[in-house]
């Protein structure tokens, strides 16, 4: 069955809904309306983000090397051609590498449909998942790489640090840090243009998705602890490409992030040490001033209600 997405509401938690595949469940297929159009946006000469928000799947990073083109996420399926379309317009340069930041389908929902050339680079836990025979029909995408699209699957893995192109304008590295949305959550930094790419770890202005339920990892309890280990250890970053927002962000809007998490858990934290039970926290989240532009509705996936009750589930 082939996955797509199609279009939605522009709205501060368009992230929310391309990355659970609920766009895909509805059952529509490209074919029968136009499929929304790839967006994008200059960083550097080198480094550009090709966004959507999330009407496309996950935002792509096309970093213009010595060698080639390297891409960071190949949204939904069906985007492939739109993505080498978008990099022909920069560059005469070929696709020579893919990294992807975690494994769900509207991040790598086109690899196969690359070159067999390019260089598949992942975290060791991505490829473990991306191998396997008995993926969830959402939000994994497994079934894309089994039999002869195994080839697929990346040829590179790392555990904590990887480096590739040491030592010059096109130095990658690439960072994990622990569990969050998933259990292999990669942060991509474009050393000389001082950019990060986060993936889902950092979808947007909104509360995240924790993929707790599908055997890939997530956990609600260590998000926070993820983000600050990334925060500390990575340095000299100024804009970050999100999972799906669509625009650019800044360093700064990654810790306000991460301090807007970090106050649900601790309301959570307090309502277990008080005695009070998951709905009673919930309904009294209060979310503080600061963070007015951040949406954290009450119910739903991505909401005060999921997090709050795997925290008290210790997940």
């Amino acid at each position: 069955m082939h996955r797509t997405g199609h279009m939605v509401m522009r709205s501060i938690c368009l992230a929310a809904i391309t990355a659970l595949g609920l766009a895909l469940a509805a059952g529509i297929h490209a074919a029968q309306e136009p499929r929304p159009e790839i967006e994008v946006i200059r960083i550097t000469d080198a480094l550009h983000m090709l966004g959507s928000g999330t009407t496309t799947g996950g935002n792509t990073a096309a970093f213009i090397t010595e060698e080639g083109v390297v891409l960071v996420d190949t949204k939904l399926e069906g985007y492939g051609q739109d993505i080498l379309g978008n990099v022909r317009r920069l560059t005469d340069k070929p696709v020579t590498t893919i990294i992807n930041t975690h494994v769900h389908f509207d991040h790598s929902g086109s690899n196969t449909e690359f070159p067999d050339t390019v260089h598949f680079v992942a975290h060791e836990n991505i490829r473990r998942h991306m191998a396997r025979t008995d993926c969830q029909p959402l939000p994994t995408n497994c079934d894309d790489f089994q039999g002869e699209n195994a080839k697929y699957l990346p040829s590179t893995t790392f555990s904590d640090r990887l480096t590739l192109f040491a030592g010059g304008p096109d130095q990658i590295d690439l960072y994990y840090f622990g569990r969050g949305h998933t259990d292999g959550d990669t942060f991509v930094v474009f050393k000389a243009a001082r950019t990060m790419h986060t993936g889902d770890m950092f979808q947007g202005k909104l509360l995240p998705f924790i993929d707790a339920e599908n055997g890939n990892g997530g956990s609600a309890l260590e998000f926070g602890r993820t983000l600050t280990r990334a925060i500390a250890g990575v340095p000299d970053v100024e804009t970050i490409i999100t999972g799906h927002w669509e625009t650019p962000l800044a360093w700064s809007d990654l810790v306000d992030y991460r301090d807007f998490y970090a106050d649900l858990v601790r309301q959570a934290r307090e309502g277990i040490d008080a005695g009070r039970s998951a709905e009673e926290v919930i309904a009294s989240y209060a979310k503080p001033a600061r963070f007015a532009d951040y949406n954290a509705p009450e119910s739903g996936t991505f909401s005060v209600t999921s997090i709050v009750n795997y925290i008290y589930d210790g997940r």
